[in-house]
């Protein structure tokens, strides 16, 4: 058995290279040989290269398949977020960011994806709430001046 859970780790690792290499084909082979394992980083890994691939809709469908497998996953729950904000669903956006941040996925990042979404609401309100730090409303002014791509 624990032969078994080597060699799984030792894909998930192989795979996680390939895609940071760029070579997401090669990395969904590896992936799609996993998916039958119900292991929710698998799913999340897929819906990243599937969000980088601009198939927003099947990369949410990954995501999801995440956390039904792990309803604790905070990371698919924050991917989930970021690829509803990239098809313009701020408000189902800040609710998975805001679920992420319940299950400890909390900071920088969190918070100036939340901002980013109130602003795009017009909550000036919460959105400046996300901003109290200056780190936060900085990397939000390089969003909106076009400095850094969403």
């Amino acid at each position: 058995m624990k032969e078994i859970h080597n060699e799984l780790v030792q894909q998930i690792k192989r795979a996680v290279e390939l895609t940071e290499d760029g070579l997401y084909d090669e990395a969904l082979k590896i992936y799609n040989e996993l998916l039958d394992k119900d292991i929710p980083d698998v799913y999340n890994n897929v819906g990243n290269i599937y969000r980088r691939q601009g198939m927003l809709g099947k990369a949410i469908e990954m995501y999801r398949r995440a956390i039904q497998s792990d309803p604790y996953f905070s990371l698919a729950y924050f991917n989930l977020a970021c690829a509803l904000m990239e098809m313009e669903r701020y408000s189902d956006a800040v609710m998975f960011f805001e679920k992420a941040e319940k299950l400890g996925l909390q900071g920088f990042e969190t918070d100036v994806q939340i901002a980013l979404c109130y602003i795009a609401l017009g909550n000036k309100r919460k959105a400046s709430e996300r901003m109290r730090d200056e780190r936060v409303r900085a990397e939000v002014q390089n969003y909106i001046d076009g400095r850094i791509d969403l």
